[in-house]
């Protein structure tokens, strides 16, 4: 043996750990074949989390990886995260990239001091491509359509997707006490062997964004029913949370949900203690795909309903009146079972090619598949079913486009999302953290739910749209109240971080762009606002975006700036951004997370 090998082989276990954080699996792997006492020496924590978290795609080779490596004597039981990934592959967009010869600029990425690290990609204009690049692409669309025809999960009979659904429940219950702790949704476009891309990536075309969007509402059903059969106690459920720009529709959650429990899904997810969805207004996913997104037997309720919508915008019926529309109980209640609305090719193909929507794959917001009451229930009809959440990050990515030729805005419509959860009563009593993004919601509502869970200490808004009676005009009056209320009746609130709040108007569009100022009267700048992009300027007004509150500061006055929200409280201090504040990446980041501002 030679003496570095003794060395290494005396050191303390904790700097050895350290050592082996620093070096590749592939490393670990090489020194571990010196000898057996440097192999047994490395097995130790480091090692074995290269092996807690796995994926798969569905492909029956990644599905047997995981099978394999959970029956291995040794490291089987180390297997904490299984991810299960959406993917397409982008042919359309590169056979377009090829056409225009254009290349989007590369993404760029924003980081700070305090550990921030942002993700975007501007809208830039498009360089030339060089030959070399164009005769990598062609290589890679060549890959990709060969590829693309062996993956084929978007043409799987339902027995081939019962064989994919009960080899993923196998893996879920492979031990009598499952060591998983976390089940994992992710999407992603693969642009070549090893290469992939954001959903949001610019040089992809809305024809591969609708069909991943698709695949991602299908792998949804399809991990939703492999959770509900295996019956095992996953702790955390992580739907699509860190995917930017891809979520699951709330219209997809509502019609899927009783197959799913049908499954089992009520026994399983009674267990889950940390729930993070994110869903997303409605979204078409074309004529074609009804039977992979929802299943045979849904998808033929859907296509019948479909018809129907259409039959009476034909009629020029009032959307207030069509069948199944707003978030109420009122208009007309059709039965969509009726055999009258069975095939009718010229229908399919008008509904096929008109959405209302100039961008495929979206609806306008005056169609009646982007307000029917589907919409809204879906949500609040899983989480009945999971009475021991902890913590619960909820969050809405919009896809609408807006449409309104009568100059009124639809998007606060889906705040009965959220209104569906405090209508029903829901009250999880181990809930400790609450993070609700992009939601629409309505003042009453969140104070209602506040009230009712007196052991939330984290209360999380990002991007919060509000939706209020005139009593409560503001975003500061409403959490002053919340606040105040938590201090008086002695709860455990003791944290509110808001980000991005603003108002939803039902007369105009969205007021992303003018978020809720949350500086205080007369208030000192802090560093680390301006550092971390909490601070930005209008018109020389200083306007914090993005505030702390901790409970010390509960009952002090104005403590989430002034009631006249927009322009922020009276402040001796003129402020202007510095040249290189990062204002276009941070517009995008906003969208490239909660979706275009709304229009």
């Amino acid at each position: 043996m030679e003496p570095d090998e003794k060395c290494l082989l005396n050191l303390p276990r904790e700097l050895i750990e350290q050592i082996l954080r620093n070096l590749s699996l592939e490393c670990i792997k090489n020194l571990r074949m010196v000898n057996r006492r440097m192999s047994v020496l490395l097995l130790g924590p480091c090692f074995y989390s290269f092996f807690g978290h796995k994926s798969t795609n569905f492909t029956p080779s990644s599905l047997s990886s995981i099978e394999a490596l959970m029956k291995h004597d040794v490291f089987g039981s180390h297997v904490r995260h299984v991810r299960i990934i959406a993917e397409t592959f982008a042919i359309a967009s590169a056979e377009n990239t090829l056409a225009t010869g254009l290349y989007h600029p590369a993404e760029s990425t924003l980081t700070n001091r305090y550990g921030d690290k942002f993700v975007v990609q501007l809208d830039r204009p498009m360089s030339k491509g060089t030959e070399e690049q164009f005769r990598k692409l062609t290589a890679d669309l060549e890959w990709m359509k060969a590829h693309d025809e062996a993956y084929g999960l978007a043409s799987r009979t339902e027995e081939e997707e019962e064989e994919v659904v009960n080899r993923l429940a196998q893996i879920f219950r492979w031990e009598e006490h499952s060591p998983l702790d976390t089940i994992e949704l992710d999407a992603r476009f693969v642009d070549g062997p090893g290469l992939f891309s954001r959903p949001v990536a610019r040089h992809i075309v809305y024809s591969d964004q609708q069909q991943l969007w698709a695949r991602a509402s299908q792998v949804y059903r399809l991990a939703m029913t492999a959770l509900a059969r295996s019956g095992v106690a996953i702790p955390n459920l992580r739907i699509y949370t860190n995917t930017t720009g891809c979520s699951v529709p709330s219209y997809d959650v509502t019609v899927g949900l009783p197959g799913l429990l049908d499954a089992g899904l009520a026994r399983s997810s009674a267990i889950i203690k940390d729930l993070a969805f994110s869903f997303s207004t409605r979204m078409d996913h074309g004529w074609e795909r009804l039977t992979q997104v929802y299943g045979q037997k849904v998808a033929a309720v859907e296509k019948r309903r479909q018809r129907l919508q259409w039959h009476e915008i034909w009629d020029e019926i009032d959307w207030h009146d069509m069948h199944g529309i707003i978030a109420t109980d009122e208009g007309a209640d059709y039965n969509t079972d009726d055999s009258d609305w069975e095939s009718d090719a010229e229908c399919d193909m008008s509904i096929s090619a008109e959405k209302g929507s100039e961008i495929r794959g979206r609806y306008g917001d005056t169609m009646p598949q982007s307000l029917c009451r589907d919409n809204f229930p879906g949500i609040s009809l899983l989480l009945q079913h999971m009475p021991n959440l902890q913590k619960l990050d909820l969050h809405m990515y919009q896809t609408l486009e807006y449409e309104a030729y009568d100059g009124g805005s639809r998007l606060h419509y889906y705040g009965a999302v959220f209104k569906h959860i405090v209508d029903a009563g829901l009250q999880f009593r181990q809930l400790k953290t609450l993070i609700l993004r992009s939601l629409c919601i309505n003042a009453d509502d969140l104070l209602t739910f506040m009230g009712r869970h007196s052991g939330i200490e984290n209360l999380e808004l990002h991007n919060a749209m509000l939706d209020g009676r005139p009593a409560h005009s503001s975003w500061s009056n409403v959490l002053m109240n919340l606040c105040r209320s938590a201090v008086h009746q002695g709860t455990s609130l003791s944290r509110v971080f808001c980000s991005g709040l603003s108002n939803t108007s039902q007369t105009f569009r969205g007021q992303w762009d003018h978020p809720h100022n949350l500086l205080r009267r007369h208030e000192e700048l802090e560093g680390q606002w301006i550092e971390r992009c909490w601070l930005r300027s209008r018109q020389g007004t200083p306007v914090l975006w993005a505030r702390e509150v901790l409970r010390d500061e509960f009952e002090r006055e104005n403590a989430f700036g002034e009631e006249g929200g927009v322009r922020g409280g009276e402040n001796t201090v003129r402020w202007t951004q510095p040249v290189d504040f990062p204002a276009e990446e941070l517009l995008v980041l906003q969208e490239e997370r909660y979706g275009r501002a709304y229009g």
